[in-house]
């Protein structure tokens, strides 16, 4: 078992001298990014999720097979850091999935996993899963927890993060589709959702999106059929899962993340489904406890053979896919692929054209 506090390793984009110069540089505001569909040129970054930080106005990409994240420039569209971490990075079987800025602390938050559920039929529950909580102001790791520790390799498939507004971190487990809360400093972690039968076997929760106190996930409900959109209220010192009814209901399969774009204010929740696409619906006053289905957006023409959907995310008004190429063949020696871009489909306009349809 890896030690419980990891070293964390900074890779720079550039060879200068002064760390410190490199830290991006602080902003009142972030000014609005309006550059359409973007590429990205990074050897084997094969994004599963990202998020923005809306401090650094920085975008924070988990680079899933190299197990690292990915720091990138949007405005000046390059990346310009690489955070590594020793005994993970590049090393079997380790992930990064999830990685999510937390806006009450401006930490980002960074979710290590082990492959082996993910891979395995029967969903293996083998080896360890980390959270680490980084501070971009120092460049420097905080603290990391091994979140094996707590779930006793009972269950698994560690794949997303959110924060609430008190900075508490839930991390989520796909099988059988659990939710561990994280105190702020990390001094503690606590099972917050555990189904009645634990089985990880079963596939459950596959994404959350968080507002307010409504913590918003995918339920896949064991591949048996349509998933579900699931409701928790964070303020509760349990989860307890409560189904949103859709209208129409309309049928969802093959999920992964789903988002809550900033620029709609809890309103509009993107469903990611892999190769159909994202699925889009609506709360109107916010509340999801109904959501309106408003369709699916699934041109995916211009990015080439064995792109899936695996999370959405908003960079300033402007909101993307984050597409994954799970089919990529490995490089000997090597982790992940050869591919270097990847591009990050712009889907505001189609969203705005769904809201603007709607009754």
């Amino acid at each position: 078992m890896l030690l419980r506090f990891l070293c964390l390793c900074v890779v720079l984009a550039r060879n200068v001298a002064d760390a410190a110069s490199l830290r991006p540089s602080r902003r009142a505001e972030c000014p609005p990014f309006d550059e359409g569909t973007i590429v990205i040129e990074s050897y084997q970054l094969y994004p599963e999720n990202a998020d923005f930080d809306l401090n650094d106005c920085l975008l924070y990409i988990g680079a899933l097979y190299n197990a690292s994240v990915v720091v990138y420039d949007p405005y000046k569209a390059e990346t310009v850091a690489t955070l590594e971490f020793p005994g993970i990075t590049r090393t079997r079987p380790y992930h990064v999935g999830g990685v999510a800025w937390d806006p009450s602390t401006n930490f980002i938050s960074i979710l290590v996993d082990t492959a082996i559920p993910h891979e395995t039929e029967d969903h293996q529950i083998v080896g360890d899963d980390f959270i680490i909580r980084y501070d971009p102001a120092t460049q420097k790791e905080l603290w990391s927890l091994n979140l094996t520790e707590v779930s006793q390799g009972q269950y698994g498939g560690q794949q997303d993060v959110e924060h609430d507004a008190s900075g508490r971190i839930y991390i989520l487990g796909s099988y059988p589709g659990t939710i561990l809360r994280v105190e702020p400093d990390g001094s503690s972690i606590t099972p917050w959702y555990l189904p009645e039968v634990i089985d990880h076997t079963y596939n459950g929760i596959t994404g959350f999106a968080a507002t307010g106190d409504i913590l918003l996930a995918s339920d896949a409900m064991n591949n048996t059929g349509s998933g579900e959109i699931v409701r928790f209220d964070m303020s509760a010192n349990q989860g307890t899962p409560v189904v949103v009814p859709r209208t129409p209901n309309e049928e969802i399969f093959s999920l992964d993340a789903v988002y809550l774009p900033p620029k709609y204010s809890g309103t509009v929740l993107l469903v990611s489904e892999h190769d159909r696409g994202v699925s889009v619906f609506r709360s109107a006053d916010g509340k999801w406890e109904a959501a309106e289905y408003l369709g699916r957006i699934s041109d995916y023409s211009s990015l080439g053979e064995g792109a899936v959907n695996t999370a959405s995310v908003e960079i300033l008004g402007t909101v993307y896919t984050v597409d994954e190429w799970f089919s990529d063949p490995i490089i000997n020696g090597s982790l992940a692929g050869s591919r270097t871009e990847f591009p990050f489909v712009d889907i505001t306009s189609q969203i705005d054209d769904l809201l603007a349809a709607a009754p």
